[in-house]
């Protein structure tokens, strides 16, 4: 449409003006063909359908033909002048005046968030750490260990409980200081004592009882346990051991190697656990070296954040949290999210620019690599994997992480390598 005058002002880096005008034809032609099409439409007692007078249309339906129209010129100008002004929205626009002059010329202002323009990205000064990544023999045969554990298996004994049995206790709540088990009977519950992520006074506590005895055992949560709702919390049950069990832990030899479907021989075996082991510290690394990157580069790079794609991602925070806890303090979620919320939205401007700057892209061989990965980790063919990253709509967003790599790979090899002991 011909609009009359166009003004977008910059009232900083990330925030638009924009004040529009549209000629009184525009309105006019407008208006009188909604008032028509509500003529044809109009059911009023005493007149034929169609035949209603356009007084009396216009008075039942002339101010909402005008609002109508309104909303409808608002609408279709301010998206005919983003395209043509090429201004990157980053928030839906916020409607501040909006007046309509007795001859039909319509004038309104908006203000809207934008992305800000991006000239330069800094890089220099970049540190990364690394560390030497062999698995020692320390760690391989604690890993051995942790795999014959999984294949073990469970015998019922009688006798008095030892380190590294799984029992079967009836437990009932005495204290709960925080009020976080909402039950008090917990019978039947099975306690692996040989495992390092059970409770220190379980593993300290039940050795030593038989079955029928009862004790009570105090459970004390640290302030910085993993699960917040237990987190400092003090629990005391009156524990009755109802039935021990030892693990029969199988010998490490060429049958066990080919049973775990790993290697076929126990050589073959710590080689492999070897190997993964070696993967895995090479995976820390390179996921650390890429959060120190992306740190760094939102330091260097302090570009302002638009406020309504923040406040969009903290919306979806907090409804993340109420539905694992209707109970919380949003402004408190709200406050620790922020900053992870304006990082996030900031790296993505700078890998994005980057690319750009450094002409990196995404090849079709780069998918078709990446997807090939995917399904060999999971040993199925390229097909399934295709259809399995649809599936879960991971295929959409492949390109946005090959870039995001791709401009981490250049960074990193920009950066300095500090080596660190640990």
């Amino acid at each position: 449409m011909n609009l009359k005058k166009v003004e977008v002002n910059e009232v900083d880096r990330i925030n638009r003006e924009v004040s529009i005008e549209i000629a009184a034809e525009k309105y006019n032609e407008l208006f009188e063909n909604k008032i028509t099409e509500a003529r044809k439409e109009a059911q009023i007692k005493g007149f034929r359908k169609g035949k209603v007078p356009k007084k009396i249309i216009l008075s039942n339906y002339g101010e909402q033909v005008k609002s109508d129209v309104i909303d409808e010129l608002i609408k279709n100008s301010y998206a005919q002048v983003v395209r043509e002004k090429e201004l990157a929205v980053a928030s839906y626009p916020t409607l501040t005046s909006a007046e309509l002059a007795d001859d039909g010329v319509l004038s309104y202002t908006v203000k809207v968030e934008v992305f800000p323009q991006i000239d330069k990205i800094e890089t220099d000064g970049l540190e990364i750490h690394t560390l030497d990544t062999e698995a020692t023999d320390d760690e391989v045969e604690e890993q051995v260990k942790v795999l014959l554990r999984q294949h073990s298996e469970l015998r019922k004994v009688e006798r008095p409980v030892a380190d590294g049995d799984t029992v079967i206790v009836d437990l009932t709540k005495l204290l709960d200081s925080k009020l976080v088990l909402p039950d008090s009977e917990f019978p039947n519950s099975v306690i692996d004592l040989g495992n390092q992520m059970t409770m220190k006074e379980f593993r300290d506590s039940i050795p030593g009882m038989s079955a029928g005895d009862s004790k009570e055992i105090e459970i004390n949560y640290p302030e910085d346990y993993t699960d917040e709702k237990f987190a400092g919390a003090q629990i005391k049950y009156d524990c009755t051991l109802k039935e021990v069990n030892e693990r029969i832990v199988p010998e490490l030899d060429d049958a066990f190697a080919e049973r775990t479907g790993m290697a076929k021989t126990a050589l073959e075996l710590k080689i492999k656990v070897r190997e993964d082991i070696k993967h895995y510290k090479e995976d820390q690394v390179r996921r650390q070296q890429k959060n120190m990157i992306i740190g760094q580069m939102c330091e260097k790079n302090d570009l302002p954040v638009p406020k309504a794609s923040v406040e969009e991602y903290l919306d979806s925070i907090v409804e993340d949290h109420k539905k694992e806890n209707k109970e919380i303090d949003e402004a408190s979620v709200r406050t620790q999210y922020r900053p992870i919320g304006e990082n996030t939205f900031r790296w993505g401007m700078i890998f994005h620019k980057l690319a750009e700057l450094e002409n990196l892209k995404v090849l079709p061989e780069d998918t078709e690599n990446l997807i090939k990965k995917f399904a060999d980790n999971y040993k199925i063919s390229t097909e399934q994997a295709k259809q399995a990253l649809q599936q879960s709509g991971r295929i959409a967003n492949l390109g946005e992480s090959i870039l995001e790599e791709k401009v981490l790979d250049f960074l990193i090899g920009k950066a300095k390598v500090v080596e660190v002991k640990k």
